[in-house]
């Protein structure tokens, strides 16, 4: 690992986010790093357009009839805000169950701490406004397609996520006994592996590159989905969304949580991986756009889309700013 990104108070350095970046082509070729591309992590939700790959390839998503905003929300991790929460609501409709089969827990929505929002105390929330209800959504449809038991949908072991993981192992290119295999925060199973194949995953997605015949129509279509309607896999005041508006048509992003970040790159066929080590996005965000900055990606004339994460301003409780988060690394060339 090296230091990605520090804070600074005043003239002094106060705090430093170490972790690692890689940079590959669809062949596994590691182009660009910094810290150890071999960094071993979770993939949490930048794994979900990959988790969406099985909806699709089974039939689900044109049997059921979802829009397309509603399979960019299968690939999401939103806000909860109204129009997440009816897009997710729809493709329960259309499926034909209801919130109640959604096991991937409640909390407040992502839009209350976005926005500085304090829940109220009598207030009540839904599956709906989870993060991940709409990647749930998906894996319910893609269970209901393969004739198993809905409620069974996120055991590890069972025919549903047994084979979301065939897919996962073929896209990150990773040999299942390999993959480590824990649980995730909306407790779908999770994958563990290097930062590289998570970086191989997504240039293979954006090229389209696969050795199964039709998924280089389902990556099509996962991509389409994403940069058509970028909200549902994100939301307002959010990273992946301010970055896709800055890049439109030509990436594709997806955070994960504990501070894990991945981009396909259409135009050059890369696939980039980013971790911070503890897990602060504070340094996760500036040192993506730093990545993207140093490799050329990202133009000085669309950085007023991410203003919020180049280096963003650390504010005190009287709102006075005390410092800033800074990256500070430079890319290596392998």
């Amino acid at each position: 690992m090296e230091a990605l990104a520090h804070t600074t108070r005043g003239d002094g350095i106060e705090s430093v986010h170490y972790g690692s970046i890689v940079v590959t082509d669809n062949k596994g070729n590691v182009l660009y790093y910094v810290g150890d591309p071999e960094m071993f992590t979770f993939t949490r939700s930048s794994a979900k357009p990959i988790q969406a790959v099985p909806v699709y390839e089974s039939g689900a998503v044109d049997h059921f009839g979802f829009t397309v905003s509603g399979q960019a929300i299968l690939c999401g991790s939103h806000n909860g805000s109204e129009r997440h929460v009816a897009q997710a609501k729809e493709n329960l409709d259309k499926i034909g169950l209801d919130e109640s089969y959604l096991k991937c827990g409640i909390h407040p929505p992502s839009e209350y701490r976005i926005r500085n929002i304090l829940p109220r105390r009598e207030e009540t929330f839904s599956p709906l406004q989870h993060n991940c209800s709409g990647k749930h959504s998906g894996q319910l449809a893609l269970a209901l397609q393969m004739n198993c038991d809905p409620a069974r949908y996120l055991e590890f072991d069972y025919d549903v996520q047994q084979r979301v993981f065939e897919t996962v192992c073929q896209i990150y290119e990773m040999k299942p006994g390999d993959v480590k295999i824990g649980t995730d925060g909306c407790s779908l199973p999770n994958f563990g592996m290097p930062l590289r194949n998570m970086a191989i995953a997504f240039a293979n997605i954006i090229t389209g590159k696969t050795s199964i015949a039709g998924h280089e129509k389902v990556f099509e279509r996962i991509v389409t989905a994403i940069q058509t309607d970028p909200f549902m896999v994100s939301g307002d005041g959010r990273f992946d969304l301010a970055l896709m508006q800055a890049l439109p048509n030509e990436i594709i992003c997806k955070v994960g949580g504990e501070a894990v970040e991945c981009v396909g790159i259409a135009e050059k066929g890369w696939g980039l991986a980013a971790k911070v080590s503890d897990g602060n996005v504070r340094g996760l965000y500036p040192a993506v756009v730093e990545a993207l900055r140093q490799l050329e990606i990202l133009p000085e004339d669309r950085l007023s889309f991410v203003e919020d994460f180049v280096m963003p301003k650390l504010r005190n409780y009287r709102d006075i700013h005390y410092g800033d988060v800074v990256p500070c690394f430079k890319l290596k060339k392998a």
